[in-house]
């Protein structure tokens, strides 16, 4: 076998196109195989700016070119190797595609085009041929190696295969992303008729064709094309560039519009479910983030056994993402993975000391967790994404605790038997609200789901879960169990479905009164108890210590759950879901359980970590309102406030006026939140003249309503707040507020006050170090 560049091994021709040869290769470095294209010589694309661009092209329906060099006597291209066929050959064997077959495969290798376009990259050479359909049948664009920068002088120049060539490259005139959409229209055109749109006897007779004569629409050479899509693909087939679509992702949106009028018109046998799972991914594929989502998450599965790189591309793959690496780094020097001693400072010594499996899922669940969670919609998505991160943890620990072995991948299964619901609620938000609407007027969710989708929630998160690359085992266990009492578990892949059931079960109880949520647990240990080996006590108690675990991740990873129904709800959980300890006091003192919310040793670690760090700042050099602004935040973090600000004398008007703080509307609220000085008639002014730490649960109250200012209540929404003032030498110099929407919510006890009498404390010595001269 002949080696090239002391790396790739040629191991057998692949085929031959217009620009050089395509041959399988391997590349004995990491040991993978490669498909090398070997170039005409003197063909003046090697090292060029665009080789180096287009390598940089990252997306699932574009093949990526992994390497340049030149050969003794040819330039070579490096390929990832697809397994599978191309679309020319799809066509030669079976002929012309159904409609819907072939809208579905141009509208993905759009998405491709549509990528490269915004990445200031030009194909010039679309086209059956280069195009592969990988063993999951999704269209795979390749053969950048004529691609140019748009914009280029290069881009102009004449380049591509007969017949797709646009007319403007074949006049010499300007060429951008319009000569793509017309080979794409060409290809289109040949999918649903078999043939080429332009034909002749010789080169110049289709050149000629192509530049100066209509096509026939494509509905007059093959039956079963409405007037629709033929006008569909007549456009992309203008001479004129500017009669065209506008780019890429309108040519993709147009396609799209006709394949959702063909609901149920699916020509390739498949049934209505699938049809309906392959729409709603093409709509999601369609949005700016879901590729970007599904190509780390697949990169990940791609990731085998018998990789002996495998450390590394993990570790690559985690490393791309800045965001995925520091939660990930902070997950595993949690208290969780502790028993593994020392702090862990790199992703390659995480997959080395807590193994690779634990490592790739703890990246899968975050890149999920951190996707949706981040977005900016409704709480709705961000209780549905803590249910279902809670759900994954859940799994994970019942597995745990029922003493099985290998359960790294519960996580997942957990987090996605919710997968279903959550894409809903985060990229279909009309259709959510039409099924929430459903289940309001007492439809059950599955049959609202399937009412508005067409499917359920678990085909579409199995639907999605295939879609990236995940194994049978995971995708199984998103299947529900049959009702009854469960069988004890096999093998592995039973004893994924079982937790990730029990797990699912188990979700709903945790809004209930203690006693509702207590019959759940029997009734589940009845179902679950022979096959998980707990008892209903032992189920209970592991719900009450996952909500902890749970609750620290949240800490870890610095979640903002503030007002959030769900965390409410599970926090209340307490005791009174332990078997023989339900007290009426348990179930009705519901302002104990506000205070002992309050008075988490959560709360209390991250005003003391704020407190040390403070501390060690004050021993140092600072900036006075770089510290000032450290207390505030932890104020903000460690007490969950909706608000935070200081406020500071005003030299020029002698009254406290708002600088700055954090919270969502505090650039608004900040300017206009001035308390006089001097004058003892509202609640500030009192809290300011006798030096007083001053806490208002309800301003509406009778005894305090009075004190509340106008200007306060028309500025602020918020009707429980803390005021904590500054006093420098009996001088009144500012104060620090903090508060919640909601009368009564806040419940601060004596440990969070002495730590926030200690925040306000180092701010004074702050202060006085800076007015010395420190």
């Amino acid at each position: 076998m002949t080696t090239l560049n002391n790396r790739f091994e040629v191991r057998k021709t692949l085929g031959q196109g217009a620009q050089g040869t395509v041959y399988l290769g391997h590349d004995l470095q990491l040991d993978r195989p490669v498909a090398l294209k070997a170039l005409k010589p003197n063909s003046g694309v090697l090292g060029s700016d665009e080789i180096r661009l287009s390598s940089r092209l990252q997306h699932p329906n574009i093949v990526t070119l992994y390497d340049a060099f030149p050969g003794e006597s040819q330039p070579w291209l490096v390929f990832e190797f697809v397994d599978g066929e191309t679309l020319a050959q799809r066509l030669k064997r079976d002929g012309a595609m159904p409609p819907v077959k072939a809208v579905e495969t141009m509208i993905a290798v759009l998405d491709g085009v549509s990528y490269a376009h915004e990445h200031g990259v030009l194909h010039r050479d679309i086209k059956p041929q280069n195009i592969m359909l990988d063993a999951q049948n999704r269209p795979r664009i390749t053969d950048f190696g004529i691609a140019v920068q748009r914009g280029s002088e290069a881009a102009s120049q004449m380049a591509g295969t007969v017949g797709y060539m646009a007319p403007e490259m074949l006049k010499n005139l300007p060429v951008d992303t319009q000569a793509d959409i017309f080979a794409v229209g060409m290809t289109l055109y040949q999918c649903l008729t078999g043939k080429m749109a332009a034909t002749g006897e010789s080169v110049y007779a289709i050149l000629h064709r192509v530049a100066n004569e209509p096509f026939v629409p494509p509905s007059s050479i093959q039956s079963g094309i409405d007037e629709k899509l033929d006008h569909l693909v007549m456009v992309a087939l203008f001479k004129d560039p500017k009669e065209r679509y506008a780019d890429a992702a309108a040519m993709a949106t147009a396609l799209r519009e006709w394949l959702g009028t063909q609901s149920g018109k699916s020509e390739d046998g498949s049934s209505p479910g699938k049809s309906t799972i392959d729409f709603l991914l093409r709509r999601m594929r369609h949005t700016e983030d879901f590729p970007a989502l599904s190509q780390a998450i697949s990169a990940i599965n791609q990731i085998n056994e018998s990789d002996t790189e495998r450390l590394q591309v993990l570790s690559d793959v985690v490393l791309n993402d800045f965001s995925l690496t520091n939660k990930l780094l902070r997950i595993v020097n949690s208290a969780t993975y502790s028993q593994f001693g020392g702090t862990i400072s790199t992703i390659s010594r995480a997959i080395v000391i807590l193994g690779f499996d634990t490592i790739r899922n703890l990246a899968i669940t975050l890149l999920l967790f951190e996707h949706m969670h981040n977005k900016d919609q409704a709480e709705t998505l961000r209780d549905a994404t803590l249910q279902s991160f809670f759900g994954g943890v859940l799994a994970r620990e019942l597995g745990r605790k029922s003493g099985a072995r290998d359960i790294e991948e519960t996580l997942i299964c957990g987090m996605f038997n919710h997968l279903g619901k959550l894409l809903t609620i985060y990229y279909f938000h009309e259709e959510s609200v039409q099924i929430d609407r459903r289940v309001q007027q007492g439809a059950t969710e599955q049959q609202a789901a399937i009412a508005v989708l067409g499917l359920d929630y678990a085909e579409l998160g199995i639907g999605v879960t295939r879609h990236w690359g995940f194994p049978d085992r995971i995708v199984n266990s998103m299947h529900a169990l049959p009702e009854g009492v469960v069988k004890s578990p096999q093998n592995q892949m039973d004893r994924l479905k079982l937790y990730a059931n029990l797990s699912a079960e188990l979700l709903p109880l945790l809004s209930l009164p203690p006693k509702g949520l207590y019959r759940g647990v029997a009734k589940l240990a009845d179902r679950y108890g022979t096959a998980s080996g707990m008892s209903e006590r032992q189920l209970a108690e592991m719900l009450e210590s996952t909500r902890d675990l749970f609750l620290s991740h949240l800490s870890d990873l610095g979640i903002d759950h503030r007002g959030s129904d769900f965390i409410r709800d599970l926090r209340k959980m307490g005791k009174a879901a332990t078997p023989g300890e339900e007290t009426e006091a348990d179930t009705l003192d519901g302002a104990r359980l506000e205070t002992e919310l309050a008075a988490s040793a959560q709360a209390t670690a991250l005003l003391a970590a704020g407190i040390q760090d403070i501390t060690n700042t004050l021993v140092s050099s600072f900036k006075l309102n770089d510290l000032l602004r450290m207390i505030l935040e932890t104020m903000y973090r460690g007490m969950g406030f909706e608000r935070v600000l200081l406020c500071t004398r005003d030299p020029k008007s002698n009254a406290l006026v708002g600088r700055f703080g954090f919270g969502p509307d505090i650039s608004e609220i900040l300017p206009g939140f001035s308390i006089e000085t001097g004058k003892v008639n509202d609640v500030f002014q009192v809290a300011l003249q006798r030096n007083a730490d001053i806490l208002i649960e309800d301003i509406d109250a009778d005894s305090i309503c009075e004190r509340v200012p106008v200007w306060y209540r028309r500025l602020v929404p918020a009707q429980t707040f803390i005021v904590l003032p500054l006093v420098l030498d009996k001088r009144v110099i500012g104060m620090f507020y903090a508060d919640r929407a909601k009368a009564g919510s806040l419940k601060i006890g004596n440990d969070e006050l002495n730590l926030l009498k200690t925040l306000r404390n180092q701010g004074l010595l702050a202060i006085r170090q800076k007015q010395s001269g420190g």
